[in-house]
């Protein structure tokens, strides 16, 4: 079998295998459906609860409630469509927001509610003397991505909070953190938000089961009614073994997390070294390096498409992206070009983002780049 370099984990993770067993256990052992008043249901709802408990622990929050929800996207769009707004109150994003969260914000301007963009920096974080600007009487909720999903950049969620909440306490603040959990330190009693979202899929649990962190003062309706579950949050038969396996994966994941820092921030460093010495260090750029989350490293060439090299790397089975799965259908790359990235840079961008469990060999993934960067220049200029 030919060695796969799998480097989109940004977008999916593969499951761990100890979950393989533990989620046949679920579906086999304690299928009944936790909301029955059984005593096999109620099993089943006490394995639902411990595994929230779990991740609930791992945030480090203790004033509030985790509602599992089936995907992030979910739980971003709860965020918008469930906090009460009326005409004329504004909502701010900044503009390196997943589209989960833009185009949810961006609807509400259908019901007269202002959407304004919080400008970022060269470096992809949020500008503080932007966001201060921006901040007024109208302001009702704040959202601002914790590690961007493009470049990695990581924001300053505790002091970008505080800005928020020293302005006015009551204004909601919400921070994506799909890209953060299980990566880097999260603690949501220091970060002071009031939402945040996480999700399993990107730490090596199945797809299907995500979750929101709501603090205690902050009221948010539901986007799914019916039979009430998730304390009427989300109502939906709970996904058990989904819930059970991102516990898993979030323990593991956790407590491996300062290896598996220094792990991909070794490979990061060493892929752009191994492009650095090669034929086309002048031909690359990276569009965050200091400042930013390891696990995600965004490439700029020159003079080639990002799809075009993204497509040839298959043929070398290595598998990047141009950027994020969810906004691959639209051209352009509208974080990139707010950081003010040229347009030829943005067009030849692509995102590498490594896995601290998967073997790479970066020499090799570096000379397939150079090769393909290097054909491809040689028949333009043809």
């Amino acid at each position: 079998m030919e060695k796969i370099f799998y480097l989109d984990n940004a977008a999916t993770t593969k499951v761990f295998e100890e979950e393989f067993d533990l989620i046949k256990k679920i579906n086999s052992d304690y299928f009944y459906n936790p909301s029955a008043s059984y005593m096999p249901a109620r099993k089943s709802k006490k394995i639902l609860e411990e595994a929230r408990e779990d991740i609930f622990n791992l945030l480090s929050a203790d004033n509030g409630n985790l509602y599992f929800t089936s995907s992030a996207t979910e739980a971003n769009n709860t965020v918008f469509e469930g906090v009460h707004l009326r005409a004329g109150q504004v909502v701010l994003i900044s503009a390196s927001e997943h589209p989960s969260v833009y185009e949810s914000a961006y609807r509400l301007s259908k019901k007269g509610i202002i959407v304004k963009e919080i400008p970022i920096t060269k470096s992809g974080q949020v500008n503080k003397e932007e966001l201060i600007k921006l901040l007024d009487s109208e302001v009702a909720i704040v959202s601002v991505i914790h590690v961007s999903n493009e470049t990695g950049a990581v924001n300053d969620i505790k002091e970008l909070c505080s800005i928020v909440k020293k302005f006015n306490s009551k204004i909601i603040f919400h921070s994506d953190g799909v890209q953060a959990f299980g990566k880097i330190k999260v603690n949501l009693n220091l970060l002071g938000v009031d939402l945040y979202t996480i999700s399993a899929h990107k730490i090596y649990a199945p797809r299907g089961i995500a979750a929101l962190y709501v603090k205690n003062c902050v009221t948010v309706d539901s986007l799914i009614v019916g039979g009430g579950q998730e304390k009427g949050f989300r109502s939906s038969t709970e996904n058990v073994s989904g819930a059970t396996a991102f516990a898993f994966a979030a323990k593991k994941v956790c407590k491996e997390l300062e290896d598996n820092y220094d792990k991909v921030n070794k490979l990061k460093l060493e892929l752009i070294n191994h492009l650095r010495a090669s034929k086309i260090c002048d031909n690359f750029d990276c569009n965050l390096l200091s400042e930013g989350s390891p696990y995600i490293l965004s490439l700029s060439f020159d003079g080639i498409k990002g799809e075009v090299l993204m497509n040839a790397l298959e043929a070398f089975n290595i598998f990047v992206s141009t950027g994020s799965a969810c906004s691959s259908k639209k051209a352009g790359n509208r974080v990139l070009e707010s950081m003010g990235i040229k347009n030829s840079r943005v067009v030849g961008s692509i995102r590498i983002s490594f896995s601290p469990y998967c073997e790479y060999d970066i020499e090799y993934i570096s000379n397939s780049i150079e090769n393909c960067v290097l054909r491809f220049l040689k028949n333009v200029k043809k």
